[in-house]
């Protein structure tokens, strides 16, 4: 990469992060329906053609922190070592990603990014059922890493069980830490490798025992 197309990709990295920044504002105070493209773009200082080159629509502003965290969670897991098991490698994944002290101040704003983002999902269940529909891409790429983990096809149905399950986990999880009094990345990462642990481990829940008065 020459200095040129690296001084270009980060200018662009910048105007992509200043957008969602403007946007997520907005949302949080005029409401995602009532909020403009044309408002985003005025916010961060751009053309509303600027916006529609990162952007196709607003709605891709609230869920495209989720393609950038699942490309570097994709990446912390192909750097696992090859012998770990599937979720033995996932959780370690998530440790190596979300803990990585080198990465502090990047894993902070898009932890900060992830809570605004689901907060305006949780207050549009419409937008949170084209989440659901457009997550099909991400978990498929789980699926396929994986696989190849596994040294399975790329159509197992286990790779794809497990990678479905995941999304699920993830997706309680967030909501999850959301919901509770610390922001911060380490009870993220608490919260989430729990929800993998209770994959891995199986997730039968015993019933209440006789006299327990419940």
């Amino acid at each position: 990469m020459t200095a040129a197309t690296g001084m270009r990709e980060r200018e662009k990295a910048r105007v992509r992060r200043e957008l969602i920044d403007a946007a997520l504002l907005l949302f949080e105070r005029r409401g995602f329906e009532a909020t403009t493209v044309q408002e985003i773009a005025d916010a961060a200082q751009v053309s509303r053609r600027t916006f529609h080159r990162h952007f196709p629509a607003k709605t891709a502003v609230v869920f495209s922190h989720e393609e950038d965290v699942m490309s570097y969670l994709l990446a912390a897991l192909d750097r696992r070592p090859p012998g770990e098991a599937v979720f033995v490698a996932l959780r370690a994944a998530l440790r190596d990603f979300l803990l990585d002290d080198a990465e502090l101040d990047l894993r902070r704003r898009q932890a900060d990014t992830a809570r605004r983002a689901r907060l305006v999902l949780i207050a549009n269940p419409q937008l949170r059922q084209e989440n659901f529909t457009g997550a099909f891409g991400r978990r498929d790429a789980l699926a396929r890493s994986f696989a190849r983990r596994a040294g399975l096809s790329a159509d197992d149905l286990r790779a794809k069980l497990a990678a479905a399950t995941c999304f699920a986990a993830f997706g309680v999880g967030l909501d999850h830490w959301v919901a509770g009094a610390d922001p911060s990345l380490r009870s993220l990462y608490e919260i989430l490798d729990d929800a993998v642990a209770a994959i891995q481990h199986g997730l039968e829940i015993p019933a209440a025992t006789r006299g327990s008065g419940r």
